[in-house]
């Protein structure tokens, strides 16, 4: 260190992005653990500057941490994932970060350090060489003694101050204000039949431990002071689990309700998204889960997932890998979402399953693909909605019992042929039920574009890509006009029709070429004439849409 140059002491900060089972942090999104290592610092009077990989790569800023005493590099993931906000570190520039710093003390911490280190699924995890590092931290609380801060007790106790303390750093996110945060409510599996081959949750954090309502409450006051809007409970391998006694098996329904009912009145968020549950814990406590989710439903907001770790429909599969239940009890759990969540709010549901597939696991053949999909298709034509179904291959770890099982070779060809055809013939399907033309999908946040196609996301759990012919260069809410098998099409909300050119008309449904072409020559005045060109079926479709004519409503 060298604190003798300097007036005051400070941090830097390089958030490289985790992705676990229970907790995400790629932009918009922030992670729980990065307002951990920043509380600490705050708590010991030293300063804190905040950057994102993508940053430091965009800015060139390798050796901006030479003006700091101390660097913490944080990041790994430990499942697979696409990201269209930022991309995870890699081991090399981790390295390359410690090596051009030599001045402050350099502090490696996250999954890359604690589970091991890896990109792509289909590939086994390596203990990276960070020898250039004073200190490699398995747990984000580690610092805590390298700071010679005291909090003591067990794991919740220590972090709720960390939290709350750590709030301010939000605000240095190159998101903020639109930043999703991701709020920690529990660590741990609650699983009392042991855990699944694969999962590091069980293996980083143990047994199933839910956080007391004051620590959150004090959390949801820091968050407030700072600006919050958007915030997820995805810090939780299974949300319907708080409150769970895991030595009697019994949950407690009004744990739930006191969690959401104090967020909602506490920081009232434009938007209150959760992650995981475990279907078979749903199916096991029906009645119990079935008032937790209704109490979800009351206070979420539309546009939610819950996403179950189905991983495989094969029973072989299942068993082999110890993913518990059974089909039919995953089935039941999608039956219970569905009905309780499936209420719409501008045409968009509140909550909806999301299925998760793994490949790569013991066990797994070509049949397996078969019974994939066949399950895929039975929860389509029965009318039931998932919301996204996620696809992809296993990543290995050190210390899963995965890593110990002899693996099966993925036919790269066959998997990716499985991929497209859930895509084609369940996602676009699906797509069209959830998102039905008409609905409204508010806060839609421009993220890139593709030629003359416009894209956004909402912020939100699993948030759908949005593409729109006409650009939008700040917040804006979206109404849906078509689909694509992972994406819609929509229009800025109240978009008017003699704004438009002979392009941006051709996506109407309705209008086609020669249609567009007349009305950007006529630019009619009113309804009327509007319909001598297009019709009454598509001036229906339009108003349905909320497009105007001249600032008025059509």
């Amino acid at each position: 260190m060298h604190a003798s140059r300097r007036i005051f002491v400070k941090a830097l900060i390089v958030d490289g992005y985790i992705d676990e089972p229970a907790a995400f942090g790629v932009p918009p999104y922030i992670s729980p653990k990065i307002r951990v290592v920043a509380g600490a610092f705050f708590l010991k009077g030293v300063d804190v500057d905040y950057l994102t990989i993508d940053s430091v790569r965009e800015g060139e800023l390798w050796s901006r941490c030479l003006d700091y005493d101390y660097l913490v590099i944080h990041g790994g993931t430990t499942t697979p994932g696409r990201y269209l906000g930022g991309t995870p570190i890699s081991s090399t520039e981790v390295s390359r970060l410690l090596n051009l710093c030599d001045g402050p003390a350099r502090i490696v911490a996250g999954p890359i350090v604690s589970a091991g280190y890896t990109l792509r699924g289909g590939t086994t995890a390596f203990n990276p060489d960070f020898s250039e590092a004073e200190h490699l931290l398995k747990d984000e609380r580690e610092l805590l003694k390298i700071l010679d801060l005291r909090l003591g007790g067990a794991r919740y106790d220590v972090l709720n101050p960390l939290y709350s303390a750590g709030a301010e750093v939000i605000k240095q996110h190159p998101s903020y204000p639109d930043v999703m945060v991701e709020f920690d409510i529990s660590s741990g599996c609650e699983r009392i039949d042991g855990f699944c081959s694969f999962c590091t949750e069980s293996l980083l954090y143990g047994s199933f431990l839910w956080r007391d309502m004051e620590g959150i409450e004090g959390e949801l006051k820091a968050l407030k002071e700072v600006g919050v809007k958007a915030l997820r409970f995805g810090r939780s391998a299974n949300v319907t689990a708080y409150g769970y006694d895991r030595v009697l098996d019994r949950l407690d329904p009004g744990a739930i309700e006191r969690l959401f009912s104090t967020t909602r009145d506490i920081l009232d968020p434009e938007v209150l998204h959760i992650d995981n549950g475990n279907p078979i814990f749903i199916a096991h406590h029906e009645r119990e889960a079935r008032k937790a989710l209704e109490s979800i439903v009351r206070y979420n907001t539309c546009g939610d997932t819950i996403s179950f770790g189905v991983e495989s429909f094969d029973t072989r599969v299942r068993e082999l890998n110890n993913l518990g239940g059974s089909v039919e009890e995953i089935y039941r759990a999608i039956e219970l979402v569905n009905e309780i969540g499936g209420q719409r709010v501008d045409g968009i549901p509140k909550l909806l399953p999301g299925v998760n597939l793994l490949y790569g696991l013991p066990g797994h053949s070509s049949a397996s693909y078969k019974i994939d999909f066949e399950e895929l298709a039975a929860i389509l034509d029965s009318g039931l909605m998932l919301r996204r179904i996620n696809i992809r291959q296993v990543m290995i770890f050190p210390g899963t019992p995965l890593s110990r099982m002899e693996k099966p070779k993925i036919d790269h060809r066959l998997y990716e042929k499985h991929r497209q055809k859930i895509r084609t013939e369940i996602d676009y399907q699906m797509l069209k039920k959830v998102f039905p033309v008409g609905s409204i999908i508010k806060g839609v946040i421009p993220a890139f574009n593709e030629g003359q196609i416009f894209f956004g996301r909402p912020l939100g759990t699993y948030p759908i890509l949005v593409g729109s012919p006409v650009s939008f260069k700040e917040k804006t809410d979206i109404v849906v006009i078509d689909h694509g098998m992972r994406s819609i099409t929509g229009l800025p909300l109240g978009t008017d029709i003699n704004s438009l050119g002979e392009r941006e008309l051709r996506y109407i449904p309705g209008i086609g070429r020669d249609r567009a072409r007349t009305i950007v020559f006529k630019r009619p005045s009113g309804t009327g004439e509007l319909a001598e060109i297009v019709g009454s079926d598509t001036i229906k479709t339009m108003s349905k849409l909320g497009l105007k004519l001249g600032g008025k409503e059509i």
